[in-house]
């Protein structure tokens, strides 16, 4: 596996090149000059060793920009591209429209999260239960209110977090009913709350490390760049495990 990692001056980006220089993996971290123009993307294109997956672990806008250089270049200068996993969120209109443009020309895999245990989690919403409803379907009809609330860490820019909204498609919450909370240092909680009348249920993730987001991160590229899947948007779910 070889993979360009864009992002790997952020706090997720240095862990993720920790590890892989642990597991002597090969990589090249992709800097904002080789991304600064069309060429100078080409030129590191044309430069590679072998295929090429891209880890993008930067900021929305990075994403745009990187989608934009894509879609721009001709199929000749992306062969040695095989897939782009993209694990920022929070993207607005424009940018989903450029990820989806740039999904015709190589499989994209859009990641809220790293996390199995979220992973797990929303396996868990979507899961039958011996009713043949999944979980929130059944919680609805014994009555319960379902509510999503989320907290990170006071430097998170968005809210909520793209986590929180998948959590919420997973369970069918609105993305009214998320709440958010911005407090100190605290890496991640994600929780489902289910409310009725004198009693309530709630399912609850924690992150204890970013260290987790970072092998998760890996283990994802790894097993999609060993599947080489066509070119669209790909289900996280189908390269978990």
């Amino acid at each position: 596996m070889y993979i360009g990692l864009i992002g790997a001056t952020g706090r997720l980006g240095t862990l993720t090149a920790e590890i892989l220089d642990q597991e002597k993996a090969s990589y090249v971290k992709i800097s904002r000059n080789m991304l600064a123009t069309v060429e100078n993307f080409r030129s590191l294109l044309s430069d590679l060793p072998t295929d090429m997956l891209l880890l993008d672990l930067s900021l929305p806008a990075g994403t745009l920009n990187l989608c934009n250089i894509i879609n721009i270049l001709d199929t000749k200068s992306l062969e040695k591209l095989c897939a782009l996993v993209i694990g920022t969120t929070g993207h607005n209109v424009i940018e989903k429209e450029a990820i989806q443009k740039c999904s015709t020309k190589l499989p994209i895999c859009m990641v809220s999260n790293f996390s199995k245990g979220i992973f797990l989690f929303e396996q868990l919403l979507k899961a039958k239960t011996t009713s043949g409803l999944n979980v929130s379907e059944l919680a609805r009809r014994l009555g319960f209110d379902l509510s999503i609330h989320e907290i990170h860490h006071t430097q998170k820019k968005d809210a909520p977090s793209g986590t929180a909204i998948t959590l919420a498609d997973a369970s069918s919450v609105n993305h009214e009913r998320i709440s958010s909370s911005r407090v100190g240092k605290v890496v991640g909680e994600h929780s489902l709350i289910l409310s009725h009348n004198s009693e309530s249920l709630q399912i609850t993730h924690t992150a204890h490390s970013r260290r987790l987001f970072a092998e998760g991160a890996i283990e994802l590229c790894k097993n999609i760049y060993k599947n080489r899947p066509k070119p669209g948007l790909l289900r996280t779910e189908d390269f978990f495990i």
